[in-house]
């Protein structure tokens, strides 16, 4: 796959980058600014090798039946079958509202490690896509053996900052893809993503797309900083 100047490809064979972005509950991400976000996203043109996805706050999931063309993720699923489940954010129900995925344990929503095979496992049934948060190789470590469709490495202290982690962990992104490739699990990179130049670093160490929040949503022109960075 050649994103701009430069190639990646994944055992030999030519893959596609999955940028994320995780709206999180910023305002300006939120309610009618995340249906104004999602028309606004939804004109883009994205290259052919790269896939886009959007993880929007629990009270906008709604809006994913306006914008069907669109890969909307949830931030958080639940293990739990439709029923007596208070507050949990069912995979039947979300599958229901066309969501095609979703975070889980972000290191702002952590979650213990039962509920978290619990409901990889659920979702492999159904072809619901998991991108799982890791803070470490040694989390990493842990869940590849599980397999959800995605791992994605955010150190938490670098979350939010001005500092990627393809600029401060180089070494152990690539040993999280070493690790995650044992079990055939691509690898996302997240964690002060800001520009094209992070996304290309983190491809060249292996990884298979980013996760990026502040470095899109927060930007003065999103629409400008998004297509920079798929496509400058």
């Amino acid at each position: 796959m050649r994103i701009n100047n430069y190639t990646f490809s994944n055992q030999g064979m030519m893959e596609e980058a999955l940028v994320v972005v995780n709206f999180k509950n910023y305002s300006q991400s939120t309610l009618d600014n995340s249906r104004r976000m999602l028309d606004k996203f939804s004109k883009i043109t994205v290259p052919q090798n790269v896939r886009l996805a959007f993880a929007i706050s629990p009270v906008d999931l709604c809006l994913a039946g306006k914008f069907p063309d669109l890969n909307i993720f949830s931030q958080h699923a639940d293990e739990n079958d439709p029923g007596a489940a208070t507050g949990k954010m069912t995979i039947e129900g979300l599958t229901g509202l066309g969501i095609k995925g979703s975070l889980l344990n972000h290191s702002e929503n952590r979650v213990p490690e039962k509920k978290i095979a619990a409901t990889i496992g659920k979702a492999g049934k159904s072809g619901f896509e998991i991108i799982l948060c890791v803070g470490s190789p040694e989390e990493a470590e842990k869940y590849a053996p599980l397999r959800p469709s995605y791992i994605a490495y955010e150190p938490p202290e670098l979350i939010g900052g001005d500092i990627s982690v393809s600029t401060a962990r180089p070494e152990i992104i690539s040993d999280v893809v070493a690790i995650c490739s044992g079990y055939s699990v691509p690898v996302l990179v997240g964690a002060g993503i800001k520009n094209c130049a992070d996304l290309r670093k983190s491809i060249e160490l292996g990884a298979r797309g980013v996760l990026i929040a502040s470095g899109i949503v927060k930007s003065e022109d999103p629409v400008a900083s998004l297509t920079s960075l798929i496509s400058s």
